[in-house]
């Protein structure tokens, strides 16, 4: 009776031995397939934004000749897209001197395709004294490339008009 028991007990420790190295190459494989799509991912991302690229041609605040009250102002933003690949910009960010980060909203996201040269008009509350006194620099940024396509305008190259 004892060898039956002893082998008893060597199929259930082999049975145990399988059936957990199945549980572990299982969680091993979907592991590593998820993390070399993730680098795959990555990589094409990586590839796709070498090529974006874009800068801030001009812009100007138009004061509508009411420079010192939070009037109905026009800001006119011109964009170009000096990438080889198309991208999205939501939102312009003006920082101030006291680093203030002001968000100008393009109402959604803007597609911008390879050498597109965009313009975005949108009415701001804020006095031309304070806006002209204060801004440090423009930024903007695609959505699709942050790090590849962004471009920073000095505060002191925007255009006033009827101040």
């Amino acid at each position: 009776m004892r060898g039956i028991s002893t082998l008893f007990s060597l199929v259930l420790v082999i049975a145990i031995g399988v059936a957990l190295s199945i549980i572990v190459a299982n969680w091993l494989t979907t592991t590593f397939q998820k993390e070399s799509e993730d680098i795959r991912s990555t990589a094409q991302t990586k590839l796709d934004c070498q090529f974006a690229d874009l800068y801030i041609r001009n812009i100007t605040y138009n004061c509508n000749s009411d420079c010192t009250t939070a009037a109905n102002h026009t800001l006119t933003i011109t964009i170009v897209n000096s990438g080889k690949r198309k991208i999205n910009i939501r939102d312009v960010f003006f920082l101030d001197r006291n680093g203030t980060l002001t968000v100008f909203e393009l109402n959604g996201s803007q597609e911008l395709n390879a050498t597109d040269v965009v313009t975005y008009t949108n009415r701001s509350t804020t006095s031309c004294t304070g806006f002209r006194n204060y801004v440090d620099k423009v930024i903007v940024a695609s959505t699709t490339c942050p790090r590849d396509a962004v471009d920073f305008f000095p505060g002191s190259d925007i255009t006033f008009q009827s101040c």
